[in-house]
């Protein structure tokens, strides 16, 4: 089976420039430098996995985008509720996945809400402004990043200072926000933002930045019996500061605080109109320190802390209080294997501890007050990890990149996690094939919300961790502005954590699946540079379960492909484009009470953007319109999604 969807693969590989149509947004060329695969600084061919890195640059390119759309053009990463109001629910669909098997990191240190039903973490909170670049490292990577990095890891970098004394960036940004079915032109979209940074003479970095956005005009839900619905409100603010030190030398020292909330109205989930909101505010703040003691060794220090408030106010009202803090601490060091220093050995020894607590208060059925249902005395848990990882480099292009960690949950027994991964490069005429293969197993602990809630009474504590293991194996072939990559992954997952309801008594609760769950897959993605003045990338996922079971909401096959072209001096029109297979879902029938299976239909979604920067200052003028053909579809059953829209806006710096 594996080799005749690897062969299939690679006859799409072949054939994509066929269908696509592109995007500068994927940087994936042999010498672009990249650090999640082992945490070392390695070339993009020395990586034993396929890494994909968004630039700041190609952030910039897409400014009329949130984050969550942004994510959703890479091959195997499906950021459900994206495309539907602001406000809506996300959900991590990667490689077949589901949130609580992605782990999020923000400047190397994990981050989440220990108060959401996954533990996971909240793109909604963050504005693109505030972001420098962008890492994604898919496949079981525990050991390396430790509990819930089952399916990627995804690293967001906030931004660095300007070696500029002062530099200066403002943007803002309005456009529509309508439904396919209500196309009235009204500016219900606007955000603003401003940004300063620099480096002063003695070394000391410094930065701030604010942001705000207002949406308005589309509902969350789609009425079942057509009746119109209010447009749901979507407000965020957000700001950053960070200062630190560097030496330019061998000491680099940076801290921040953040702070980010929104406010969101939502609708029933029986997709009726309602005024129901929720207030989500979250304050990090966090230290990254790297020291290098020579030549060879450097000690890497980050942390983040995080207090999150969620205050939901609809038929059920409930506030959670939530306290996060993630640590790693690791020492690098390379051997040099020769005196040339062409064979090397990269060696990390590292140790992460993480702690989450909530508390949380509801109103029950049918009481006017709230009341305590849960205490951060009972409701937290610690993990102590310690781990290694070593990395080999040879000048005959053999490469081995391997780990294991302990992880140590202060309510489970000890779990040990591990992972190889040995690639070999090939010179190939002008260009270069790397082939690889991995093998990683990956330790899920269920959330605090999944064992301990009594807001909903959905808690059970006697759930058990889910354990995986991903076998994955592929090749990237790299010549002068051209990249191919074809990855063949299998997941096999035991005790996974599902939902469960009691048909006759209507009783809900998480539990441990019984037998084991299977996600097999293919990805296959490609750019090269057709001109001097166009480019093209496109990627192709399949993702489907091999016991037949159905994967909620998730499409067996994922086409984005789009085209980036210089049209006049110094302007830039993109054209992307996005299919969606038919995909399941499924919805409890508030009159039948029971839930019952749809099919959504597929979908393609065409955006075309421009952009224009003045010659001889730097101002940058953009206007896209997004869903060009105004296709009308559903991403989630009876929840609208965005039809045509349009946006424009402006940024300066100085």
């Amino acid at each position: 089976m594996i080799k005749k969807f690897l062969s299939l693969a690679t006859l799409l590989a072949a054939s994509v420039t066929s269908v696509a149509q592109i995007d500068s947004t994927t940087v994936q060329l042999e010498d672009v430098v990249i650090t999640a695969s082992s945490k070392f600084e390695q070339k993009r061919k020395d990586s034993g996995k396929p890494v994909i890195l968004i630039t700041q640059e190609e952030i910039e390119k897409q400014s009329v985008s949130s984050l969550a759309d942004l994510l959703n053009q890479y091959v195997g990463v499906e950021i459900n509720g994206a495309r539907s109001n602001a406000g809506q629910n996300l959900s991590y669909f990667i490689r077949g996945g589901n949130n609580r098997q992605v782990s999020f990191l923000i400047d190397g240190a994990q981050v989440n809400d220990p108060s959401l039903i996954a533990s996971d973490f909240d793109l909604r909170l963050i504005d693109l402004g505030q972001i420098q670049e962008i890492e994604i490292l898919k496949g079981a990577s525990s050991a390396l990043y430790g509990a819930n990095a089952s399916t990627a890891v995804i690293n967001i970098k906030l931004k660095k200072a300007s070696r500029k004394k002062v530099a200066v960036r403002i943007a803002s940004f309005v456009g529509t926000n309508t439904s396919a079915e209500d196309q009235e032109v009204s500016p219900d979209n606007v955000s603003n933002s401003i940004n300063i940074n620099g480096t002063l003479d003695n070394g000391l970095t410094y930065g701030a930045g604010f942001q705000h956005e207002y949406v308005y005009g589309l509902s969350a839900a789609e009425p079942l019996d057509g009746s119109d619905a209010r447009g749901d409100k979507f407000n965020r603010v957000n700001g950053l500061g960070r200062i630190g030190y560097d030496n330019r030398k061998n000491f680099k020292l940076t801290s921040y605080v953040s702070f980010d909330e929104y406010k969101t109205e939502f609708d029933n989930f029986d997709f009726t109109d309602a005024d129901n909101e929720t207030y989500s505010r979250q304050i990090r703040w966090g230290t990254n320190m790297t020291y290098k003691y020579s030549q060879q060794g450097s000690i890497v220090y980050n942390d983040v802390s995080t207090h999150t408030i969620r205050d939901t106010r609809g038929g059920s009202p409930t506030v959670f209080d939530a306290d996060g803090y993630s640590l790693d601490l690791y020492h690098k060091y390379n051997f040099n294997l020769d005196a040339q220093g062409n064979n090397q050995l990269k060696t990390i020894v590292g140790f992460n501890f993480r702690t989450n607590r909530f508390e949380s208060e509801a109103v029950p059925f049918g009481e006017d007050g709230f009341i305590e249902t849960a205490n951060a005395d009972d409701t937290n848990f610690q993990i102590y990890d310690p781990y290694v990882n070593l990395a080999l480099e040879t000048a005959s292009g053999f490469n081995l990149n391997a780990g294991a960690r302990y992880n140590l949950h202060s309510a489970y027994d000890g779990e040990f996690v591990y992972s190889i991964n040995p690639s070999q490069q090939f010179d190939l005429h002008k260009g270069t094939l790397k082939v690889y293969g991995s093998y990683s197993t990956a330790y899920i602990t269920p959330s605090l919300f999944q064992l301990f809630d009594r807001s909903f009474n959905l808690g059970n504590p006697d759930l058990q961790p889910e354990n995986n293991r991903t076998l994955e194996g592929g090749f990237e072939y790299f010549y002068k502005a051209t990249s191919l990559t074809v990855s063949v992954f299998e997941r096999l997952s035991e005790n996974e954590v599902i939902f469960l309801t009691d048909p006759d008594t209507f009783a809900s609760t998480y539990a441990n699946a019984d037998g084991k769950t299977k996600v097999f897959g293919f990805e296959v993605s490609m750019q090269t540079k057709l001109s001097d003045r166009f480019d093209l990338t496109a990627n192709y996922s399949f993702t489907d379960r091999i016991d037949n079971v159905v994967l909620r909401r998730v499409a067996k096959q994922k086409v984005n492909a789009s085209l980036r072209g210089l049209l006049f001096d110094r302007t830039y029109a993109t054209l992307r484009y996005q299919y969606n297979d038919p995909r399941q879902d499924a919805f409890f029938n508030s009159t039948t009470f029971a839930t019952e299976a749809v099919t959504l239909d597929a979908f393609q979604l065409v955006d075309l953007d421009f952009s224009h920067k003045l010659a001889q200052k730097d101002i940058t003028f953009f206007a896209a319109v997004t869903n060009l053909f105004n296709e009308d579809y559903q991403e989630l059953f009876g929840f609208q999604t965005r039809g045509r829209n349009f946006r424009m806006g402006v940024r300066l710096g100085f």
